[in-house]
């Protein structure tokens, strides 16, 4: 891919947070006639979609271009591409620890998650990681086998346990800091990109639970202090639908007992909590503290469907089979390629492919790129270095001169007083050794 100069995408409709937030942010629709409404993702309904650069079944047809080393990129979260990925990390529940992929069903199996699974190959098995190491093949923290978090190796960076919730999050993210940093200097982990990909919410929404927005907050503020340049994906809830009526979350049964006893006007709250929740998490991140290397992304619902949707779960039980893993690491993808924008009403997930990352825009699509793409060659960024002329070093004052060498000044004064005691006690004992009279004896004639 040949680009001479560099390319910004305006778009002109904006995207809207906090206090630039239309009165109502939830497109509510009722595409089937259920008497559930729809969420689709509200705040991104003034987004623009994006035209992919491609697409892939599997390894084979892969063919997205190669954007290194003609672009640069990597500098911030909006300039990150799958190519600048170099280590992957997952949290959540038993959704991301894979339980529901072996038999007996409650077996974590890490290594086949959709989120950080690493077992087999791209061909073999659909997964986020897999995908990747398409673009990069020297990927760290990928998961494999079997086994709790204890178990598996301290090089693997899958937090997740099963039957957590948003709750837990602040405990995990501290155990996945102190993995990340006993694995590698902080200097160096500093100069990576981490993916994090946090799966919440299936076992609180299927005990009718309501989100701790507190906790998810308290979690990615340990994640951002610990972890200098990571994307978090949060994926919310799984909702697992008939391709026919995709409306109707099929875990509102056997699977979740406590959905089937709630009336239809309960469960639109609760999944309205969850929507609000985690849209209002990745806005504080994006419009309050402005972090350029750390960014959340907010995906409210894992959203999958099939012309036989009891086909991607575990009987009884609130968890994807390996089938629905698949889908679920497609779903996600293409968010992350696509944009909020990504249509799944009319995707075919058993044939529809990968995609690749935008022509206009080579980078995840997240919030701080949805508005504008700015695409820079490697040779205008040298360009750029070479023409800045480097920062003037302010002359420092007198006391922050004090206070850079505070501890020379204190061993200094130390010293010299040592100096000073040890010369005049050695004079005025030199001074008594000469003396022919004691201090306090008479003297005749006195």
């Amino acid at each position: 891919m040949q680009i001479r100069g560099p390319v910004t995408l305006q778009e002109n409709d904006k995207y809207l947070y906090g206090n630039e937030r239309q009165p109502e942010t939830t497109t509510l629709l009722d595409s089937d006639d259920d008497g559930i409404p729809d969420f689709d993702e509200g705040l991104y309904t003034n987004v623009v979609a994006s035209e992919v650069g491609g697409w892939f079944s599997n390894r084979s047809s892969f063919s997205c271009p190669r954007v290194k080393p003609d672009l640069h990129t990597g500098d911030t979260v909006a300039t990150l591409s799958p190519e600048d990925i170099e280590i992957v990390a997952a949290m959540g529940g038993s959704l991301a620890a894979g339980q529901g992929l072996w038999d007996p069903w409650f077996i974590e199996f890490r290594g086949a998650s959709f989120a950080i699974g690493g077992d087999s190959n791209f061909d073999g098995l659909v997964t986020i990681p897999n995908i990747l190491l398409q673009f990069n093949d020297r990927l760290q923290g990928v998961s494999h086998g079997m086994g709790t978090v204890d178990q598996l190796p301290h090089y693997q960076f899958n937090m997740a346990e099963s039957k957590a919730t948003t709750r837990d999050m602040p405990q995990q993210a501290k155990e996945l800091v102190s993995r990340l940093q006993g694995q590698m200097p902080y200097k160096v982990l500093a100069k990576r990109w981490v993916l994090l990909i946090m799966q919440v919410g299936t076992e609180e929404m299927c005990s009718c639970q309501a989100p701790s927005s507190s906790d998810l907050r308290h979690a990615i503020g340990i994640l951002r202090k610990g972890i200098p340049r990571c994307l978090v994906v949060v994926v919310g809830p799984i909702h697992v639908a008939s391709s026919y009526s995709q409306n109707v979350n099929i875990l509102r049964g056997e699977s979740c007992q406590c959905l089937q006893d709630v009336t239809k006007s309960e469960y639109v709250q609760l999944t309205r909590d969850w929507h609000d929740m985690l849209h209002a998490v990745e806005a504080r991140e994006i419009n309050n503290l402005h972090y350029p290397t750390f960014g959340v992304y907010a995906m409210t619902q894992l959203d999958i469907h099939s012309r036989d949707p009891q086909s991607l779960i575990v009987p009884g039980h609130p968890l994807l089979n390996r089938k629905g893993h698949s889908y679920a690491a497609k779903y996600v993808w293409n968010r992350l390629m696509a944009g909020p924008k990504f249509d799944t009403d009319k995707l075919v997930f058993s044939e529809d492919s990968y995609f690749c990352p935008s022509v206009g825009c080579p980078y995840f699509r997240t919030p701080l790129n949805f508005n504008s793409c700015t695409i820079q060659t490697e040779f205008e960024y040298q360009q750029y270095l070479a023409n800045t002329p480097s920062p003037s070093t302010p002359r420092p004052t007198r006391v922050e001169t004090m206070q850079r060498n505070l501890g020379t000044i204190i061993v200094s004064v130390t010293a010299l007083s040592i100096c000073s005691v040890s010369i005049l006690g050695t004079i005025f004992y030199c001074h008594g050794l000469r003396a022919t009279k004691g201090r306090f004896e008479n003297v005749q004639g006195v």
